[in-house]
């Protein structure tokens, strides 16, 4: 059953303040135990009356504090919920001085509200300072030399602390602060690179000056990182952006949807791409995953300024891939069948009714009644294939695809006839002056 179903059912509750309902999570708190066993039996009773059902894997009952919309909540406070940080807290002690040295600049970004930051981050610089680099050098350079640069038989114990102690600052107030859910924008900024993805989510927050006057200051509310896959690694660098997007909104979406989402970014080629309406299958889901969303603006920003996405997404430089790194998430083009969206209902019915054969006996009959539907659909596109490319000159398999869409629809059009490539039509076909067809851009089984 969907999130607005649900809420029919609850509607009178959600109206009293007996539950809260955020997307699909919903929540109930009180200050009193007695009170808030009175609302749970509303609850439910409501959910029995309905013929509801509640999941147990999901349900917890009785606990003082909670994760509830991407938000850590207790009596007290509301926090940033700690999976939200781990891409801070898991950050490995780095192995060369080009890791250190996106670490140094993460930190640096926020060295106004880190106390002593200069103090603490001391021994970390100065290691970076003995790195030996040419006198002149260019960026490539640069980077084989901080490569080079091996950590691990000059890492002291100094260093350490100086590590933890800035993680630590990273993840604590007053540099992270705990997500608002009053209308304000959230603001998704990130980077994506060949060795991983980085996202960062922020808020602006209102500061009050001691003469009085009141500005406004991002803060983070939310960090996220992963390593690339096999796949990802081959993007070229306007989709490891695009890709790059696509994480970090899915990472935070419990936080952020249904709210103002500014999107910031230093590739000015994906801000051209989410408006572009001639993307192929895979990419036009991506986006229609990205819009799916409040986007109120998207912006471009130099590269120079976007210091902690980038040293986030840096951070993966020289790390061998392992399980938890986040490398298995991917926004690949078969992401449906990895995450097991695939429309094959009469497999599935099938399985289900494989010890009853009255039931099983119906399911087939209708699996033949769908494949003379489709036998009659499919030639059906394959007119119209031939239409569009005859109109359109020789289009690219994608782009045959989204104008048949406008035109047809089945769940199979992903699939095509795969016949001998080069096939020939016309009268003149074995003279060699017919035209040329490729079966998988004209024909599209449905």
């Amino acid at each position: 059953m969907t999130a607005n179903m649900t809420a029919l059912h609850l509607d009178d509750l959600i109206a009293d303040g007996t539950i809260e309902l955020f997307v699909d999570d919903g929540g109930l708190a009180d200050d009193d135990f007695e009170a808030m066993f009175v609302k749970l039996t509303h609850i439910l009773d409501r959910v029995r009356s309905r013929n509801l059902s509640l999941s147990a894997a999901k349900s917890e009952f009785f606990m003082s504090e909670g994760i509830f919309a991407g938000g850590k909540i207790s009596k007290e406070e509301v926090t940033v919920d700690p999976a939200k940080l781990t891409a801070i807290v898991e950050w490995k002690q780095p192995v060369d001085a080009l890791n250190l040295a996106s670490f140094v600049g993460l930190t640096g970004h926020f060295r106004d509200l880190i106390r002593n930051y200069a103090r603490i981050e001391g021994p970390l610089r100065n290691l970076l300072k003995s790195v030996p680099l040419p006198q002149h050098y260019t960026k490539s350079m640069y980077r084989k030399a901080m490569e080079s640069f091996k950590l691990s038989d000059k890492w002291t114990l100094d260093h350490m602390k100086a590590f933890l102690a800035l993680k630590r600052a990273l993840v604590s107030e007053p540099v992270l602060k705990a997500p608002r859910w009053d209308g304000s924008s959230f603001i998704i900024t990130m980077d994506g690179c060949k060795k991983g993805f980085a996202a960062v989510v922020a808020q602006r927050f209102e500061v009050v000056h001691p003469n009085g006057t009141t500005t406004y200051k991002t803060h983070p509310v939310g960090f996220a990182s992963k390593q690339t896959s096999n796949a990802e690694q081959n993007y070229k660098p306007f989709l490891l952006e695009f890709a790059a997007l696509k994480f970090g909104l899915n990472k935070f979406s419990d936080m952020i949807w249904g709210f103002p989402v500014e999107i910031e970014t230093n590739c000015q080629a994906l801000r051209d791409v989410i408006a572009n309406d001639k993307l192929n299958a895979a990419h036009c889901r991506w986006r229609d995953g990205v819009l799916a969303h409040h986007i109120v603006d998207v912006r471009h920003i130099p590269g120079k300024l976007n210091v902690v996405a980038d040293s986030m997404s840096q951070m993966w430089e020289g790390q061998d891939r392992v399980v938890g790194d986040g490398s298995e998430w991917t926004v690949s083009e078969d992401w449906e069948a990895v995450t097991g969206l695939v429309n094959d209902v009469f497999g599935v019915l099938m399985e289900h009714f494989a010890g009853e054969p009255v039931f099983k006996e119906v399911v087939e009959v209708l699996q033949v009644l769908e494949s003379q539907a489709d036998d009659k659909l499919k030639q059906k596109a394959k007119v119209l294939a031939k239409v569009q490319h005859g109109e359109a000159g020789h289009w690219g398999r994608d782009s045959v695809k989204l104008a048949l869409m406008d035109r047809i629809w089945s769940p199979k059009l992903d699939e095509s006839v795969m016949g001998p490539r080069g096939a020939r039509e016309g009268p003149n076909a074995e003279g060699g002056s017919g035209r040329v067809v490729k079966n998988d851009l004209l024909a599209f089984l449905l």
